[in-house]
């Protein structure tokens, strides 16, 4: 099937005629797909090449240039079987980029007066409220931290529900009641002391306007925003209509298999439940370019101003925002089953683009194809020319060889390779850095920036500067300094626990340590079936966290998926036990865990 879908896709990758002025451009986006650091020598991709190479079926783009929409433009497929294109009015599913529609539409109803940004929240929903504890007692949940990630709500996201199969009501969504798919949605940190992000928050936004109005959240985006914008394409039914079926992309994951039922349904349409297009989104981005810039819309200048105003963390009221010199960004990514989406737009400078596609792997294309549209447009804060290496002999780049210490459970294994340096980190990964001087070097596959130095006592160090511009140092240490994460890549996994239980005694709240963190490095190898490593992984999570069920449910899925059926079953109970536990439902998705585990003893044969 891959085969033949990466065949259609080279004679189907032109589909729709672009609409800008100058093909040129047009052009030097399509042929000029690039890595995050491009280094000079390296090649450019075209997009047809990169549909290819990710095993992406469709993909759809809409670039803004001076507050209008430059160009839109589909390539590949919709459909693979039978074939259908991508076309400029193709409906993609928006993922999390319905949030900043959805915050747009909630803020139209504040200026109303139905809602307040600054009240308790529980005084405007009707049909259900958020329940009362010791947190919420000190500090209501607001709108404004919904709709900011501050609210201290919990659910990050949702994976939907297939098709034809019962779709619980969003009060359901919200107490974690059957059918529902996720855990109860509740305060858990105190409001507006962290930003933490919560699709869960957003379901209670989109309770709150429907309570208020009366209107279901479809008419009522499609009076606040769509409408007003004219989104003439952009929806948020769930499940779209029958008629509009075979306007709509179909899902896929990252195998090149349909999702099943072809899409998810989303009853939780602030948080994820957008059908759109690129140019719909783009319609969006320029309306709200335009109100900032005082021109008129369906917010006032002040309310779109303050939506694009960072709370925590660069997040304000449903967007992302990032300063680069004198421009200012608003961007939101969108993640639902077999559909990956981003939206990138200036808030002063009336420049932008969205790319949408329809395939888990399509979060590495849209930013490719971001980047090829930034430099073909000469975005700020973006890099536009290659960078050319140092060329540094082997003594330069001997000297830094050797092991840096980033944290308590992180090490940086630094070779000399290649004309630049090889870096090893434990269980994580292994790249190349690139000299651009004799102390700094860059990376081609992440914008995390590298240099060297000395500290004051003279030794040497490290600094890592992440893709959010924000610095750590790592200490060069003794050869025969190491981590337990070195052990339990060796297999030494009694040396690796006994190790970690030491680092989490001696400081419990180090993020390096985290269930978190190691959830997602099991994940990581699990997805590349390394079943070993990432048993070893989840195990030592249970092991750390025994309190948890989500690491006994994930070491059910890599055991399951290694064939150790009694295994799986085994930590799948186990799981059900923990999150039965009394207050259970504090610690981490228990309630999650939960259902899923309760879900696989079902289909592996046995009761829970």
């Amino acid at each position: 099937m891959i085969a033949m879908l990466l065949g259609i896709l080279i004679s189907a990758a032109a589909q729709g005629a672009p609409s800008s002025s100058d093909p040129a451009l047009v052009s030097r986006v399509e042929s000029g797909l690039r890595a995050p650091v491009l280094v000079e020598g390296d090649p450019l991709w075209t997009i047809a090449e990169r549909l290819k190479e990710h095993g992406v079926p469709g993909v759809s783009v809409a670039v803004i240039r001076d507050f209008r929409i430059d160009w839109a433009k589909g390539y590949g497929l919709a459909q693979v079987d039978p074939a259908r294109p991508v076309t400029e009015t193709t409906l993609f599913q928006a993922g999390s980029i319905s949030k900043p529609v959805a915050a747009a539409g909630a803020l139209a109803l504040v200026a109303e007066g139905r809602l307040s940004l600054g009240g308790d929240v529980n005084a405007s929903l009707k049909t259900w409220k958020v329940p009362g504890n010791a947190l919420t007692a000190r500090t209501p949940v607001t709108l404004e931290e919904l709709l900011s990630h501050t609210a201290g709500m919990t659910v990050h996201g949702f994976p939907g529900y297939e098709r034809g199969t019962p779709v619980p009501t969003v009060v359901q969504v919200l107490d974690g009641a059957p059918p529902a798919n996720t855990a109860p949605i509740r305060v858990d940190l105190e409001p507006g002391t962290k930003w933490r992000y919560s699709g869960g928050g957003y379901t209670v936004a989109q309770l709150a306007m429907t309570d208020v109005t009366g209107q279901t959240f479809p008419a009522l985006m499609q009076r606040l925003v769509l409408g007003p914008l004219a989104m003439k394409e952009s929806t948020y039914e769930q499940p779209l209509p029958a008629p509009r079926l075979a306007e709509a992309a179909v899902g896929y994951r990252g195998d090149g298999k349909a999702v099943d039922g072809k899409r998810h349904v989303y009853p939780e349409m602030a948080a994820a439940g957008l059908w759109t297009t690129p140019s719909d989104l783009a319609r969006f981005a320029i309306g709200l370019e335009k109100i900032l810039a005082g021109g008129k819309g369906p917010l006032s200048q002040k309310m779109a101003e303050n939506m694009v105003t960072p709370r925590r963390d660069g997040y304000g009221l449903g967007l992302g925002i990032e300063e680069e010199g004198r421009t200012q960004y608003f961007s939101h990514g969108g993640a639902n089953e077999g559909f990956r989406a981003l939206l990138v737009a200036s808030a002063n400078r009336g420049y932008g683009a969205v790319v949408m596609t329809n395939s888990d792997n399509g979060s590495a294309l849209a930013q490719e194809i971001l980047r090829a549209i930034a430099a073909a447009y000469y975005w700020e804060g973006y890099q536009i020319d290659s960078i050319v290496p140092a060329k540094l002999t082997a003594e330069d780049l001997a000297i830094y060889a050797g092991r840096y210490r980033l944290d308590a459970s992180t090490i940086y294994i630094v070779e000399p390779a290649a004309g630049g340096l090889q870096v090893r980190v434990p269980l994580e990964e292994t790249f190349s850095l690139v000299p651009v001087s004799r102390v700094a070097y860059v990376r081609r596959d992440s914008e995390a920036r590298y240099s060297f130095g000395r500290r004051a006592d003279g030794g040497a160090e490290l600094v890592v500067i992440d893709e959010e511009s924000k610095s750590r140092t790592a200490p060069r240490v003794d050869k025969n300094t190491h981590v337990p994460g070195e052990d339990l890549e060796a297999g030494n996994i009694d040396a690796a626990v006994a190790g970690y239980k030491k680092l989490q005694a001696a400081n419990p709240s180090d993020p390096g340590l985290s269930e978190t963190r190691f959830n997602q490095l099991g994940y990581g190898f699990l997805q590349k079936k390394d079943y070993p490593k990432a048993i070893a992984i989840f195990r030592l999570n249970t092991e750390l966290y025994p309190a948890s069920a989500n690491p006994y449910d994930s070491l059910g899925e890599a055991l399951e998926g290694s064939g150790d059926k009694p295994g799986a079953i085994a930590a799948y109970k186990k799981s059900v036990e923990v999150a039965s536990q009394p207050g259970a439902q504090a610690v981490g998705q228990n309630s999650s865990a939960k259902a899923h585990s309760e879900e696989r003893l079902k289909a592996l044969g046995v009761q829970p």
